[in-house]
This record gives C-alpha cells, structure tokens and sequence, in this order.
C-alpha cells in the first residue's frame, strides 16, 4: 500500500498540514479529500461545484420548472400561450431563486468548512500538528485488514523530563517538536506518525517486515542521536529508545496487541540503558 492511498484513505483530515511536503498520515495524505466527514448529496455536490456555479445550476433547473408548471397551467385553464406568462415564470425564478440559493448554499460551505475543521482538530496533536491517538486507531483499520506484515514503533524520547527541568516548558514545547519534525521525515516514506502522548510517539508501518521495521527504527535513532537541535543559545543532542512490534500477518493482529508488545519492547530498551531499540517478539 503507497503511502499517497494510505492518506487519501484517512482523509484530508490533514489537509492543511498535508498541504505541504508530506510530513505524516499515510494518512498522511492526509490528502485529504475529507472522505471520513460526514456528507450528504447537496453538501457533496457544493464541495465539488461551489455556491456561485451551485447556485447557477438550481437557477437554471428552477427556470426551466417554472417554464413547465406556466405551460401546464396555461393547458389546463385553457388559456393562449402567450409571452407573457413565461416572462413572469422566468422573472420570478431570477429574482427569487438565485438569492435563497446563495444563502443556503453559502450556509452549507460554511458548516462543512466547520465540521470538516473540527474533525480534524479532533485527529490532530494541538502542539505538534502530528496525527493524534484516535488517528493512528482509525489509520490502522486497513492495512490491518490485510495480510501483509505490519510494524508498530513506539519512540520515547529519552530524560526528556530533564530538559524540561533544565531549560523550562517553553523550549521543551519546541524541542519536542523539532525532534517530531525529524522522526516524521525519516518515517514519512514507511508510514504513519502519531504523538502518543507526552513524549511518545507511535509510527505505524504498513507492508514492512520484521528485519526492514528494525533496519528502520536502527537508522531513525542513530539520525536523531547525531542531529543537533538548536535553540536560540541552546544546542542539544537528543537520543531515543524505541519498541518495535510487529506481525507477520496484518489480518491476524490487533492494533491494540500491536501497542501492547511495542509499549513493552520500548520500557525494556530503556531499562537496558536507553538510546537503543528493542525487538518485539513478533505476533
């Protein structure tokens, strides 16, 4: 599965974030076309045409109604058609239709364009723009309904609490998210990155084998241990321990199995000293 599907699969959920070099959701694609929203026939057909063409074709339809129902009413009273009734339909259909269309399809987009921010809030981390928990919950629904194997990362950044401590909460805040920025771009072309919580993060790799999912965790800590994060007067080296789960058959595991192993491999990398992986046994 390429990482485009995959996000177009999510949704557009990410569409800001996603609407620059992707740096997350296979989702990451987010790609958001937003297919997860909910949607009906007239919001779907204002997402594809706009208020002004939208309301242009209901003019015209109406148009060509009022012309039916005057020609019909005419038949039946037994009166001439003459110019003038049909003039009256046609002002009546210009004059009416196109501003009660206007309003209620401009009400629709906006009440999309709401619904669609807030479905994205609720699946994006707020400091670090990365997908959030329920994301990774949600991205996981596919590719686990496959039987290709599946790797699950969990990444702990290591004393990251002393960095708090030692340099405060506000270049903490930005740390963590510099070294977000450089494990998305390491991961972005394997899968999906989520922030867990704290400072976890959990990257799902979708069609990757045990051996390649190690091969990968390997080379994404030894990246972040010799990368430089530099703030304002401040440059530090961070270092990770990470947890790697994995299945050989996707089909066969459980998202929640899969955190459970990666969750467990990650505390023994760090009680083995941190800045290290561990390998789960594999599902």
């Amino acid at each position: 599965m390429s990482r485009t599907s995959f996000h177009a699969l999510w949704m557009t959920v990410f569409a800001s974030r996603h609407n620059r070099a992707p740096a997350h959701s296979p989702l990451q694609a987010p790609s958001p076309s937003y297919q997860h929203a909910p949607s009906g026939r007239l919001r779907s057909f204002v997402r594809r045409v706009g208020v002004w063409k939208g309301t242009a074709v209901f003019t015209f339809a109406s148009t060509l109604v009022a012309f039916a129902v005057t020609g019909i009413s005419l038949e039946l009273a037994g009166l001439r058609h003459g110019a003038i009734g049909y003039l009256i339909a046609l002002a009546c259909s210009l004059t009416i239709m196109p501003t009660m269309m206007v309003a209620l399809l401009s009400l629709i987009k906006r009440l999309d364009e709401a619904e669609y921010e807030l479905y994205r809030l609720a699946r994006t981390d707020e400091l670090t723009d990365l997908p959030n928990r329920r994301a990774l919950f949600e991205a996981a629904v596919q590719p686990l309904q496959t039987e290709t194997a599946v790797a699950l990362l969990f990444i702990d950044i290591d004393h990251f609490k002393r960095v708090n401590d030692t340099y405060g909460h506000r270049i903490g805040d930005i740390i963590l998210c510099r070294v977000a920025e450089a494990i998305d771009a390491q991961l972005s072309t394997h899968g999906l990155l989520c922030r867990f919580g704290g400072e976890e993060f959990a990257g799902l790799l979708y069609d990757t084998p045990s051996a390649d999912a190690r091969d990968i965790a390997e080379a994404l800590r030894e990246h972040i241990q010799r990368t430089p994060i530099t703030v304002g007067e401040h440059t530090l080296y961070i270092t990770l321990s990470i947890g790697v789960a994995t299945a050989a058959n996707a089909r066969q595991s459980r998202i929640t199995t899969l955190i459970d192993h990666a969750d467990q491999a990650v505390y023994k990398a760090k009680s083995a000293g941190r800045n290290r992986i561990h390998l789960a046994p594999t599902a």
